[in-house]
């Protein structure tokens, strides 16, 4: 099949406000500037932290690989991304269960579980300096589900074999000095810096032979059987055997859309304080709608997110950041009120969703060869990883046990 399109991703201002990670100074990376003809087994469209994942995995399983980004690398939603590395997916287990089935949700759940722990062993294996911690996590009871719920939440995972263990008020109180109803208390996440981490992974991509132009802007695309030929909007023609959309919450012309949803979400950090902060640093989010999520720095900050809500404008998006982080600072210091909760740097972003909380992953239909990664959700950066081992095993000519779980749906 033979597909033109004439501008091949939506342009998007992903974000506004100074994100934590871009207060502390951007890191640079090398690019190219692509002025002749290229080819490569594998064009990876997107240079953020999805791309980075499946540049690295194409090319440790020998591919030639070419990333293009119409920005520089990281630049875009990795940079305002607060990198919450948690098995737990936006929708609970026993509602997934209900959705889908409950075998297919224990699937999603269980991937989700190794995903960190892969991404752990991969960040040690790569020695990529990126601040990744090992960390537990509390899901805090709220309107989405009470403690009653929680409680059931909890004896589903322990059934599948995940360690998430139900706390009452006074063990809450006593652990995290927080005053709730209940929490699940979950071993087996993270958190790190994911502009650190993503250039680590373009960096050991390229040392493996893997170019990195930016900025490019596609133009058009034609997709056949044994070859994708593509042409930017400067006119230079590319070759290659396979093409991956990795490009985020700018979605492609011909990806399916279905089931996802485009909002805003906002997020802002303190400055650091390591004496005030609670337990072993915990993650901390809500079961509630829109939640609250918490997480810790290597420096002592406190970075708070949250407050989403079904915006897709961004001129409207930004002009809500003054009110959403005030509000984001009142729950914060209702849940720790110990905190100092003065915002050192904010930052608003566009977000995605799904209506299962799960992402879509694979071939793009239509489209021959080419594959794209919708990783909407919390779990965007845990999703790449799942992404990036589903597509390296396409890409090489096999298949991932859970291919069908995340495929898009026609």
């Amino acid at each position: 099949m033979d597909t033109k399109m004439g501008s091949i991703t939506e342009r998007r201002n992903l974000r506004t406000g100074t994100p934590v990670w871009a207060s502390l100074g951007m890191p640079r990376l090398a690019t190219r500037k692509l002025i002749v003809p290229a080819r490569a087994d594998v064009v990876i469209v997107g240079a953020g932290i999805t791309g980075a994942l499946v540049g690295e995995a194409a090319t440790a399983n020998g591919l030639s690989v070419i990333l293009l980004d119409r920005r520089p690398p990281f630049h875009g939603s990795t940079a305002a991304s607060t990198a919450l590395l948690q098995f737990e997916i936006d929708t609970p287990l026993i509602r997934m269960a209900d959705a889908i089935g409950f075998e297919k949700a224990k699937r999603a759940w269980l991937r989700s579980f190794r995903a960190v722990d892969d991404l752990a062993v991969l960040v040690r294996r790569l020695r990529i300096r990126c601040e990744f911690r090992s960390r537990r996590a509390l899901y805090l009871a709220g309107t989405t589900l009470g403690a009653g719920e929680l409680a059931e939440e909890g004896r589903r995972r322990r059934a599948i074999g995940l360690p998430s263990h139900f706390l009452g008020r006074a063990d809450l109180r006593s652990l995290a000095g927080i005053d709730r109803e209940a929490a699940l208390l979950s071993d087996g996440m993270a958190d790190a810096n994911p502009v650190l981490l993503t250039r680590g992974l373009l960096r050991r991509a390229i040392a493996r032979g893997a170019r990195l132009y930016s900025p490019v802007q596609l133009s058009g695309v034609h997709p056949a059987r044994r070859k994708i030929e593509l042409v930017t909007s400067e006119g230079i023609e590319l070759e290659a055997k396979a093409l991956v959309f990795a490009t985020g919450y700018e979605l492609a012309d011909g990806v399916p859309s279905h089931g996802h949803s485009i909002t805003s979400t906002w997020a802002f950090a303190t400055k650091p304080q390591p004496e005030a902060l609670w337990g072993k640093g915990e993650l901390i989010w809500e079961a509630s709608d829109p939640y609250l999520y918490i997480r810790t720095t290597a420096d002592g900050r406190v970075v708070v997110g949250g407050e989403d809500e079904d915006i897709e404008d961004e001129a409207a998006r930004d002009a809500l950041l003054a009110a959403k982080i005030s509000i984001l600072q009142k729950k914060t210091k209702q849940l720790l009120p110990w905190l100092d909760v003065g915002a050192d740097c904010a930052w608003g972003g566009t977000f995605g969703e799904s209506e299962n909380g799960l992402p879509s992953i694979g071939p793009v239909p239509g489209m021959s060869n080419c594959h794209a990664v919708l990783g909407y959700g919390g779990n965007g950066l845990t999703f790449g990883v799942v992404a990036a081992q589903i597509l390296a095993a396409r890409l090489c000519g096999g298949r991932d046990p859970d291919d069908r779980l995340f495929a898009f749906r026609r």
